[in-house]
C-alpha cells in the first residue's frame, strides 16, 4: 500500500528536512522530489515549503498538510504489518524499539515472559536514543516504542506508564549521605555521553541548583558507569532502575541533595490512530500490566515496606 507519489515525496521532505535527504530516502533524484512537492503545492493552491530557508521549514499550511500526510502514511504501513498477522492468527511478528534504560533494564524480562506465553510470536528488540526510537516508528521499522523522556510528532502517540526517577548515587564511604555543594562539586561526575535523556535532565537540574561539577567522566554504557561508581571513582545522576541491584546490595547509596527532584516518564509509543496488529496489541497490554506492578513495587521499596 502506497501514498500517491507527490504525497510520499512531501512526507519524506518533512521527515528529512531537505530535498536531497528526501531523495536519498526515496531513491529518486532531488529534482524529482522538488517537482513532486511543487506539483502538490499547485494542486492544493497553497505554499507548503519555505524555500528561502535551508532548515526544511514548512509554512503553516505545510504543517497542517504534513500532520495528515504523515499519519496517513503511517496508518497504511501499519495496516500492511497487521494484515500479515491476520493471515496466520497462530503466529505473528513484532518489532519493538526502546531507549537504553528501558531496553536494557525493564523490557528484557517482560519480553522473555511474553515470548514464553506466546511462543509463535517472533519478537525483535532494537535499542537507541529516544529520538532514534521515534524515527524507527516513523520509518515503520518498529510497531511499538518504549522510551524514557518526552518526544513525539504529529503521527506519534505516547502513553505514559511509569515514572523513571533519577537519583544521585555513590559509594557509601565516598561522600556524606547529605553532601554539601562543595562535596558535590569536588567529586568526579560519571555519566553517559551528552545527548542521553538522563544526562540532559541531570545537567538541567544541576544548573538549576547552581552546582557546577569540576570534573566529568563520560562512559559509553550504563554498565560501565555502575562499575566505576562501585570502585569509588565518583558519583552519578542515574535512573533507579539502572542501580536497583547495587542499592539493594549496599554497594551504592542514594545521596540526599536538597532540591533534587528529577524524573522522566517512561511511555509506550505507537503510530497515532493506528490499529495495532494482534501481537502488538497483546504485548502493549502485557507491558501496561507489568509496568503497573513495577510502579507499585518501587513505591513500596522507597517507603521501606
Amino acid at each position: 500500500m502506497e501514498l500517491e507519489a507527490r504525497l510520499r515525496a512531501f512526507a519524506a521532505f518533512v521527515r528529512r528536512h531537505s530535498f536531497s535527504a528526501a531523495a536519498a530516502e526515496l531513491r529518486i533524484s532531488q529534482p524529482a522530489v522538488s517537482k513532486h512537492v511543487a506539483d502538490l503545492e499547485r494542486a492544493l493552491g497553497v505554499k507548503l515549503v519555505e524555500r528561502s530557508r535551508r532548515d526544511g521549514s514548512l509554512t503553516s499550511a505545510g504543517e497542517f498538510v504534513a500532520n495528515h500526510v504523515l499519519r496517513a502514511e503511517a496508518l497504511l504501513a501499519q495496516t500492511a504489518v497487521g494484515v500479515a498477522d491476520f493471515r496466520n492468527s497462530a503466529s505473528g511478528s513484532l518489532a519493538i524499539v526502546a531507549s537504553w534504560v528501558t531496553g536494557t533494564y525493564l523490557l528484557p524480562e517482560i519480553i522473555a515472559e511474553f515470548q514464553h506465553s506466546h511462543p509463535a510470536v517472533r519478537i525483535r528488540l532494537e535499542l537507541g536514543t529516544a529520538a532514534e526510537a521515534v524515527e524507527w516508528l516513523r520509518l515503520h521499522r518498529a510497531e511499538l516504542g518504549v522510551i524514557a523522556g518526552v518526544v513525539g510528532g504529529p503521527e506519534i502517540e505516547a502513553e505514559p506508564l511509569l515514572e523513571n526517577e533519577i537519583v544521585i548515587v555513590g559509594r557509601p564511604t565516598l561522600v556524606p549521605s547529605r553532601p554539601s555543594r562543595e562535596n558535590l562539586e569536588s567529586l568526579t561526575w560519571i555519566s553517559r555521553e551528552e545527548g542521553s535523556a538522563t544526562r540532559t535532565a541531570s545537567d538541567e537540574a544541576l544548573a538549576r541548583l547552581g552546582i557546577v561539577p569540576r570534573r566529568r567522566l563520560e562512559l559509553p554504557s550504563y554498565e560501565a558507569v555502575v562499575q566505576a561508581l562501585k570502585k569509588g571513582y565518583g558519583i552519578a545522576a542515574i535512573s533507579r532502575f539502572v542501580i536497583a541491584e547495587a542499592l539493594r546490595s549496599g554497594s551504592l547509596t542514594v545521596l540526599a541533595v536538597r532540591g533534587w527532584r528529577v524524573s522522566s516518564t517512561i511511555s509506550v509509543l505507537r503510530v497515532r490512530d493506528a490499529v495495532l496488529s494482534p501481537s502488538a496489541d497483546q504485548f502493549q497490554s502485557f507491558v501496561r500490566k507489568r509496568f503497573n506492578e513495577t510502579s507499585s513495587g518501587a513505591s513500596l521499596e522507597r517507603q521501606g515496606l
